[in-house]
């Protein structure tokens, strides 16, 4: 075999091995990529000239869905406002345990993070009814574990009574010895049948064939 052939066969191997281990850590990180848990999100909510959210939201309720974990962060582009939690009819802001960002100028951001599941109204206590909304937080999905199947009890077979031999007091019968056919009947001297011993020297002949192919390659 020339050198220039050894050389290809070599590289063209060395290929091969690069590729496999290649898309074996492809497919290792899809898997591990795939079974990491979802992470809390972050909700952007913009402050502007007397509205959140959008223009089209003043004198309106501006209404955020997220989940429970997330967190929303006000975005302060134009004005000064609040981000005042507050009850369900804007009457008590803020309420005892709420969240309450103080005054914010632009370009200054409020953040809070909602672990529990419920609504919670807020406003701008600078400009009460021009600026409203709402946080709807919901539960976060959780996997149902798969059902597991009920386990089948097996029948205990049913006992039979085994009929006891009947005794007599006659003579015991007499077993004659099976006869020995003349010819064809008795295993080769070796113990083994002329089948294994073809399929024996088949393998013998492969295997020769395969080391003499494989020796005229090299050459």
């Amino acid at each position: 075999m020339s050198y220039a052939l050894v050389v290809a066969e070599r590289i063209q191997t060395r290929n091969v091995l690069v590729v496999a281990v290649s898309v074996a850590l492809v497919v290792a990180g899809s898997a591990w990529v795939a079974a990491q848990p979802a992470g809390a999100a972050t909700e952007q909510i913009e402050a502007g000239s007397n509205y959140f959210c959008a223009a089209s939201f003043q004198n309106g309720v501006c209404t955020t869905t997220i989940t429970a974990g997330d967190t929303v962060t006000w975005n302060m582009v134009l004005g000064i406002h609040t981000v005042t939690e507050c009850d369900s009819t804007y009457t008590t802001c803020p309420v005892a345990g709420g969240f309450d960002s103080g005054i914010l100028e632009p370009g200054e951001t409020f953040s809070e993070t909602f672990d529990a599941a419920g609504v919670y109204p807020y406003y701008c206590a600078i400009h009460p009814s021009e600026m409203r909304g709402v946080i709807s937080v919901v539960p976060a999905a959780t996997e149902t574990p798969a059902p597991t199947p009920a386990a089948t009890e097996t029948p205990a077979p049913d006992a039979t009574d085994t009929p006891a031999p009947d005794v007599t007091g006659g003579a015991s019968p007499t077993l004659s010895p099976a006869a020995v056919p003349r010819s064809g009947g008795g295993p080769p001297a070796d113990g083994l049948p002329l089948q294994a011993l073809v399929l024996a020297f088949g393998g013998a002949l492969a295997v020769a064939g395969a080391g003499s192919l494989y020796a005229a390659r090299r050459r």
